[in-house]
């Protein structure tokens, strides 16, 4: 990447040593020339392609991003980073790949791996960006897998698909569920509220619907997965918006610059989705979190009532979608719409805790297993007054 193409992606920051301003949203991946200009791929090239898939298979994905956090961890430990051995994992093992899913994460990574190479962006800073925007890639490859297993269920291919399941159980152990540990761990969530747990949980049922070619179970169930990995980038974004609050106040400027860069790289996984809730609080989130914001700025009640509003939005647009499924008679559309809406009234259990005690979580929780019972066994009427209920109490959530 040349440097103008940073400068572009990463605006230089307030002081020396701190990150590069945020990449632009807006930004395309490159356009791919026009196919029928294109040459037919001789035998050889075919074959470098074969192997250029293997390469950037999610094992091989894992193994450049073990090359990021074992650099991240020599420079944790007051060590030189071999930038050149990052930047060869990546455009090695990962930088197709990541083009492919998401264009403006590829420049991301690009320009945080070379500011980190050239020293415009401080190591430790770089490497964060690097491993926590890997991590969003990672969230939304997952995301892939789970939309391509279905295709494949719906085309008969068992085996395909189980490969790809395959995939997605070892990202989340390597990945999810070892980042759904410390988030479990900073706020204290055992037993069902653990995020790894229902993330295995997730996989668990997930797997038997495969093995048991039940694909419209399946497909409901990829709900449970995929909304308790998503869940744990919400709570790492808001968890570093805290500690930013708390480092701002005591003056720590080092500890400001590298938490805003997790904070930020967690962040991306998720934005894109938050938007089709309130749309106004994801914008206004999306500018806290900007790598071109001064991380002193970032107050954690405000960060944590954005995020209600913007997680609350898509719990009420997915208590319009399930009923709405049901009138159109696609009763597994409802099915996952409900599954989706309670999933996200999870994410929040946290804040409807504190803001609604116990007790009423608890009568929260119980509604909305009875309201996707209801939506399940088509039972609009009653499932339209427990909605209302449903809503109600989250009205009451600031």
């Amino acid at each position: 990447m040349k440097k103008r193409e940073l400068r572009r992606i990463f605006a230089s920051f307030i002081a020396a040593s701190t990150i590069l301003a945020a990449c632009g949203a807006n930004e395309e991946a490159p356009k791919k020339e026009n196919k029928q200009e294109e040459a037919q791929p001789s035998e050889d090239q075919k074959a470098e392609k074969e192997e250029q898939v293997k390469e950037y298979s999610v094992n091989n994905q894992l193994e450049a991003y073990n090359t990021y956090t074992s650099e991240l961890g020599k420079v944790k430990e007051g060590q030189k980073a071999d930038w050149n051995a990052v930047e060869e994992a990546y455009k090695k093992q990962m930088q197709e790949a990541v083009n492919q899913l998401n264009g403006e994460f590829a420049q991301s990574i690009e320009a945080a791996i070379e500011g980190g190479k050239t020293g415009q962006i401080d190591e430790i800073v770089a490497l964060q960006l690097t491993d926590k925007l890997t991590q969003s890639y990672f969230y939304q490859k997952q995301k892939s897998l789970q939309k391509e297993i279905v295709a494949d269920l719906e085309k008969g291919d068992k085996e395909t698909a189980k490969a790809k399941f395959e995939e997605i159980k070892k990202l989340s152990t390597e990945i999810f569920i070892p980042t759904a540990e410390k988030r479990d761990n900073y706020y204290q969530l055992t037993g069902e509220d653990s995020i790894a747990e229902n993330i295995n949980n997730g996989l668990t049922v997930q797997e038997e619907a495969l093995t048991q070619d039940k694909k419209d179970d399946f497909n409901v169930y990829i709900q449970l997965t995929d909304k308790s990995i998503y869940k744990i980038f919400y709570l790492a974004a808001n968890g570093y918006a805290e500690k930013m609050d708390e480092a701002g106040q005591a003056g720590e400027e080092e500890k400001l610059k590298i938490m805003q860069a997790e904070a930020y790289g967690f962040f991306q996984a998720i934005k894109d989705s938050l938007s089709g809730g309130d749309e106004d609080a994801s914008k206004q989130l999306n500018t806290l979190f900007a790598l071109d914001n001064d991380p002193k700025a970032i107050k954690a009640a405000e960060v944590k009532s954005l995020f209600n509003k913007a997680i609350k939005g898509k719990i009420f647009s997915y208590h319009e979608k399930a009923p709405a499924a049901l009138k159109e008679n696609k009763e597994i559309d409802a099915k996952i719409s409900a599954l989706e809406g309670n999933m996200f009234t999870n994410m929040i259990e946290i804040q409807i805790k504190d803001q609604l005690g116990e007790q009423k979580a608890k009568e929260l929780s119980a509604n909305a297993e009875k309201w996707f019972q209801q939506i399940s066994e088509n039972k609009v009427d009653e499932a339209k007054a427990t909605s209302e209920a449903i809503l109600a109490d989250l009205n009451q959530i600031k």
